[in-house]
């Protein structure tokens, strides 16, 4: 890829990232599949990193005004951690970060690693399936009502999705169901825990892969094609998931999900990738 060459990529990339990073399919699952299949080499992380920031764009446009309120109230009283008060969210998505953080950093390298392998990244996504499968919703506790065990698990929850193949939307709606939380809250929380985690790993690749992307022709301008692409089609995602929670239908992606990892483990092993 040189220049602004191959745009039409950067567009289904963008796409994949946006529907995937919602919807409970694996968006490092899917990039892996088709940088894969469109032959795309991978500039470190950074391509991965842009397309997430457009995610996190489809987040704010959907629930800006929700994360606003969040902080406005945590602002006004920034010490009280009385339950059902919607300022201590706040608090609650700052451990939930911290935890998937800590888990990141500590085990990046072999995370990292494992991107450049098709068959591991399939059977990951056919555990996904097999964990949306098993889901049913057990509570209906609102967000405002979580507790600090609620956030820590979905917090170590949203740390394991970062091996390719497991849903980040997936495994953290699923423990949220599982701790009892109603289901569009439990969508709500994972869809803002999502903002500052892909906010801090896009800065993060950004900063450290920045060169590497220059030198195979990413220009910023080819890049802003692939953020701007994956924040429409995240904001699709999200709309179309809530519908989906709501008819308490996920196990409709599980069969996706097996489907694909199905496909994408045949075809790897046929090519020796």
């Amino acid at each position: 890829m040189r220049g602004m060459g191959h745009l039409w990529q950067l567009v289904v990339l963008g796409a994949v990232q946006g529907l995937t990073e919602f919807l409970p399919v694996s968006s490092s699952a899917h990039l892996v599949f088709a940088e894969y299949l469109l032959g795309l080499r991978r500039p470190g992380l950074v391509l991965e990193a842009v397309l997430h920031l457009g995610t996190v764009g489809a987040v704010l446009v959907l629930y800006g005004r929700d994360l606003f309120r969040l902080l406005r109230a945590w602002a006004q009283a920034p010490l009280d951690f009385c339950p059902d008060r919607p300022g201590r969210v706040v608090w609650l998505l700052g451990l939930t970060t911290g935890l998937t953080a800590v888990v990141g950093l500590l085990f990046r390298e072999p995370l990292e690693s494992s991107f450049d392998s098709v068959r591991w990244t399939a059977l990951q996504l056919g555990l996904t399936g097999l964990l949306l499968w098993t889901l049913r919703p057990r509570g209906d506790r609102s967000m405002v009502a979580m507790t600090w065990q609620d956030a820590g698990w979905i917090g170590l929850a949203q740390a394991v999705s970062i091996v390719p193949g497991i849903s980040r939307s997936g495994i953290t709606i699923a423990v949220a169901l599982w701790r009892g939380i109603e289901r569009e809250d439990a969508a709500r929380y994972s869809f803002l825990a999502a903002v500052p985690a892909l906010l801090g790993a896009g800065a993060y690749a950004l900063a450290r892969d920045w060169q590497a992307a220059t030198s195979l022709g990413y220009t910023p301008g080819a890049l802003f094609v692939g953020f701007v692409s994956a924040l429409t089609f995240g904001t699709v995602a999200i709309l179309w998931l809530v519908d989906v929670l709501r008819r308490g239908r996920l196990r409709v992606f599980a069969y996706y999900c097996w489907i694909v990892a199905g496909l994408m483990f045949a075809l790897a092993l046929h090519r020796g990738a």
